[in-house]
C-alpha cells in the first residue's frame, strides 16, 4: 500500500520501460561477457542450468530471464551483478532513509535461510547431490504410489539388486535419457528411492517408507 504522502512509484524508463528493453539490455550484456558462440551458450547453460533453447533466446533479445534465472545470473556473473548495482545506485531507486534495524535484518536472514531450506539446500549450504536430476524447467508430475509406470517398476527391481542409473532405462526400454532421468526423479519425489553416497561412487535405494 502506496503512503498518503511522499514520494511516488516512478514512471519507469530505460531499461525498466518494458519487457524488450529489457531483453535487450540482458542479450547486449551476456554478448558482452560471454560473446555469442557455442561455448558461451553452454558456458550460460552451466551457470543457470537453462536450457539451450532459453539461453538462444536471451543472446537473441527475444526474451529476457525470468526470475529465477535473473537470479542465479546475479549471482554467477560479475556483469549482470554490477548492472543490478547500477539500477540500485540509479535516480529511480528510493534511497533508505537510515540504518537497517536489527529486527529487519533478523528477518531478512531467517526469510533468506528459509528460502534456500525450501530449495534443497542442507545446514551447510550444499545441495543434496543427484547425478539424475531433472532441471527445474522441466516439471515433474509426482505419481501415486500405485501409478508408476512399468520402466519404473523395473528401476525399483534393480535398485533392490544393485546399481542401475538413468543410462541402463533408456538401453533397455529405447527412451531417451531425459525420458530416463524423469523416470527417476518422479520415484525420488514420491519418496520411492533416494540417492545415497559421493557423485562418482553413490547409488540409488528404494525408501523404507
Amino acid at each position: 500500500m502506496l503512503p498518503k504522502t511522499g514520494r511516488k512509484f516512478p514512471l519507469w524508463t530505460g531499461v525498466l520501460g518494458g519487457r524488450d528493453t529489457y531483453a535487450q539490455t540482458i542479450a547486449e550484456l551476456l554478448r558482452k561477457e560471454h560473446g555469442d558462440s557455442r561455448r558461451a551458450i553452454k558456458q550460460l547453460m552451466r551457470q543457470t542450468d537453462a536450457s539451450e533453447r532459453t539461453v538462444k533466446h536471451w543472446l537473441s533479445a527475444q526474451h529476457g530471464p525470468d526470475t529465477v534465472y535473473f537470479l542465479r545470473l546475479v549471482v554467477s556473473s560479475p556483469v549482470i551483478r554490477a548492472f543490478v548495482l547500477g539500477l540500485l545506485e540509479g535516480p529511480a531507486a528510493i534511497p533508505l532513509t537510515g540504518p537497517v534495524d536489527r529486527i529487519s535484518l533478523a528477518r531478512a536472514r531467517e526469510a533468506y535461510a528459509a528460502g534456500e531450506a525450501a530449495g534443497g539446500r542442507s545446514a551447510t549450504g550444499a545441495r543434496e547431490y543427484d547425478p539424475e536430476r531433472v532441471p527445474e524447467r522441466d516439471p515433474i508430475n509426482v505419481p501415486d504410489r500405485a501409478e508408476i509406470n512399468e520402466r519404473q517398476r523395473w528401476f525399483l527391481s534393480r535398485v533392490v539388486e544393485g546399481r542401475c542409473d538413468a543410462r541402463e532405462i533408456a538401453a533397455v526400454w529405447d527412451v531417451s535419457l531425459k525420458t530416463a532421468r524423469r523416470d527417476i526423479a518422479a520415484l525420488k519425489a514420491a519418496d520411492l528411492i533416494c540417492y545415497v553416497g559421493s557423485p562418482r561412487k553413490g547409488r540409488y535405494r528404494k525408501t523404507t517408507g
